[in-house]
């Protein structure tokens, strides 16, 4: 019998500790995420030195339009994202960006550049795959001789055919 108790004690706490491993293994503690904010969205960019001193912008992402202000010349890039909160996954939608003539333009001239594509909102997680914010963004840049082009791309590639 104390050989049969003696196998018994040393039983019960490797037993105990193996326990233990696979539980440990199993909670992952608290996930450590970083706090960046992000908003789903498109953004666009251009260079304000293509475009006549003192235009405004309008920057549309299917029928949600935004207006942005005249940027100054030196500018070396403006950008702005026109936001979309209620979107929850990845879709095609048709971006617009217009360019205004200046106020001091000749009457009859209105619009000076209106370009529209369609991109795709591809997910995007700041802070990591499981972690919050999980947003939808895409991201255009006007370009005088080829239209909205991606910003990741400097020879200037259509992001898609222009929007019928």
């Amino acid at each position: 019998m104390g050989t049969h108790d003696g196998f018994r004690s040393v039983r019960a706490p490797a037993a105990v500790a193996a326990l233990l491993l696979v539980a440990g293994c199993q909670s992952a503690g608290p996930r450590a995420c970083t706090l960046i904010g992000a908003e789903s969205g498109v953004t666009f960019t251009w260079d304000p030195a293509d475009f006549p001193a003192g235009s405004p912008y309008r920057l549309c992402v299917d029928r949600v339009c935004r207006n942005h202000p005249a940027r100054p010349s030196d500018d070396p890039l403006a950008f702005f994202t026109v936001e979309l909160p209620e979107v929850t996954g990845e879709r095609r939608v048709t971006v617009r960006f217009q360019v205004g003539a200046p106020a001091d333009a000749p009457a009859g001239e209105r619009t000076v550049y209106d370009r529209t594509a369609t991109v795709t909102l591809r997910k995007h997680a700041p802070n990591g795959e499981r972690c919050d914010p999980v947003v939808w963004q895409a991201a255009v840049r006007a370009d005088l001789r080829h239209g909205l082009v991606s910003p990741e791309r400097p020879g200037a590639t259509p992001v898609t055919q222009p929007a019928p």
